[in-house]
């Protein structure tokens, strides 16, 4: 991912959550994935779009979609990391997809300097993701 967002202070509500049982881990995942979701949205709004996406000349021309790539903004499943839950959303350094063109948009190259949509649009949302999540999580708890 492009940017990395931990959510702190949430640990007596995930102590809760854990006696919730075996729905814990489902409300847990749910909260994660809306969080996510956020982001997701918000980086393709801000991901660059050509005017009109090429279509491929030839059969040979495989990696051209004739679609926006924005359209196409990825989100892992749940991963565990460090002890922690985390889902993926964007485009990875090395992404090979059809879209991996992004990768120098936000990172830049040896010839071409970087022009973050991912970094910002994590920052401006990292706070309405967070109370996703917590919002989620609170519902399952009935609080």
């Amino acid at each position: 991912m492009g940017a990395k967002m931990e959510v702190q202070g949430m640990q007596q509500m995930l102590n809760k959550l854990q006696s919730l049982g075996n729905k814990a881990k489902t409300v847990e995942s749910q909260a994660l994935k809306a969080g996510a979701e956020v982001l997701r949205s918000e980086i393709a709004a801000r991901a660059p779009r050509s005017s009109s996406p090429r279509q491929p000349d030839s059969p040979s021309q495989s990696w051209r979609t004739g679609q926006h790539a924005a359209d196409h903004i990825k989100m892992s499943g749940v991963k565990q990391a460090d002890g922690a839950k985390i889902i993926e959303v964007g485009i990875q350094k090395g992404d090979r997809s059809h879209y991996f063109y992004l990768k120098f948009h936000e990172w830049g190259t040896s010839k071409m300097s970087a022009k973050p949509f991912m970094a910002p649009a994590v920052a401006e949302k990292r706070t309405e993701a967070t109370r996703k999540v917590h919002e989620i999580i609170m519902r399952a708890l009935n609080l």
